[in-house]
């Protein structure tokens, strides 16, 4: 199973965060996730699709470099409003055995959810 992820943060006062999943077989999800910069969206869209029943073996493609730093190439968490997320997001991934995949934002078919 491909899945595809996004988020986009809070930039200005009265704006929500959002995070897009989409499953390879066409269903997919919006949803709002309140006051959030866009490394936590990012994030709790990851988060999002592992615990999905999708998730099991399934490669997961994001645009976010931070992601796939944080998640693959021992990059340091650096900020306190990641670390717990990171940690969720690692166990998850390790629990599924989903891998984890960057893709330019062009073919992130989760962030053409957010441009709409």
């Amino acid at each position: 199973m491909e899945i595809w992820v996004d988020g986009s943060g809070v930039l200005l006062r009265g704006q929500i965060a959002r995070i897009a999943v989409v499953y390879a077989d066409g269903r997919y999800l919006v949803d709002e996730v309140g006051d959030r910069t866009n490394n936590q969206a990012e994030y709790l869209a990851l988060i999002k699709a592992l615990k999905s029943e999708q998730a099991l073996g399934a490669v997961i493609h994001t645009d976010s470099q931070l992601l796939v730093g944080h998640l693959t190439k021992n990059w340091k968490v650096n900020e306190p409003k990641l670390k717990e997320l990171w940690k969720e997001a690692s166990d998850l991934l390790q629990k599924t055995g989903a891998k984890l995949d960057w893709i330019p934002r062009e073919k992130n078919r989760a962030g053409k959810l957010l441009e709409a």
